[in-house]
């Protein structure tokens, strides 16, 4: 039963008796969508599994600007996938129980946010940053888990460091605010309590830590 959750959790758009394909890749399987059923069920490019299964074999599918060949890849949080042939680009917004497809154009596909949930030292006395999506890149001691970094695709150089303070503009993607933009008002840190206070649309709400990301200070530094 557990298994059949995760593996059909976004596939709200599926038709009756069709396979789902299970993801996999760096995003959990809870919070990503198998290229093959975005294709099919999502953006309604191909009738069958089959036939996504060939274009994608083909190399016809960019994730974050790399060429992406297995069908089962799953694509998450603020992943960009295009479709060269079609001239297309599309952002993933992945919150709770939902999926969304944002187009984006020519610029907007070589920019990203990433949280940044880990870090480590080290050899050569730098720092490795651990980010939501499943990359790792190297970048300044100043920065912080809960941060997000605005980063070029696919070279991964550092645009912009946006700080987890407050006065920023975060997304939450879990939880019953999902989907909401909102600002941090205050941050609270704890034993057992790590949470903030975000002002959206004039009312207020707390969201721990691990729902939200930083996208911007006085606006989104992407098309959400």
């Amino acid at each position: 039963m557990i298994l059949k959750r995760l593996v059909h959790k976004f596939a709200k758009a599926k038709k009756k008796g069709k396979y789902t394909v299970c993801p996999r890749g760096p995003h959990s399987i809870d919070r990503s969508i198998a290229l093959a059923t975005l294709l099919r069920d999502y953006l309604g490019y191909v009738e069958s599994y089959k036939e996504a299964k060939k274009i994608i074999k083909k190399g016809e599918i960019l994730v974050d600007g790399r060429v992406i060949k297995d069908h089962r890849f799953g694509v998450g949080l603020f992943d960009v996938v295009e479709i060269p042939s079609m001239n297309k680009a599309f952002r993933i917004l992945i919150y709770s129980d939902k999926l969304n497809l944002i187009e984006i154009d020519e610029k907007e596909k070589r920019t990203k946010i990433c949280k940044i949930i880990g870090k480590r030292a080290v050899k050569g006395g730098k720092i490795q940053f651990n980010l939501h999506d499943g990359r790792n890149i190297l970048g300044e001691n100043t920065f912080n888990t809960q941060d997000s970094l605005l980063i070029q695709l696919p070279s991964q150089q550092i645009e912009k460091h946006l700080p987890f303070e407050v006065g920023y503009t975060c997304f939450v993607f879990q939880g019953k605010n999902a989907g909401k933009i909102g600002k941090i008002a205050k941050i609270e840190r704890g034993w057992n309590l790590n949470r903030a206070l975000i002002q959206a649309n004039g009312s207020s709400f707390y969201a721990p830590f691990k729902s939200i990301i930083v996208i911007g200070k006085d606006k989104p530094e992407i098309k959400v």
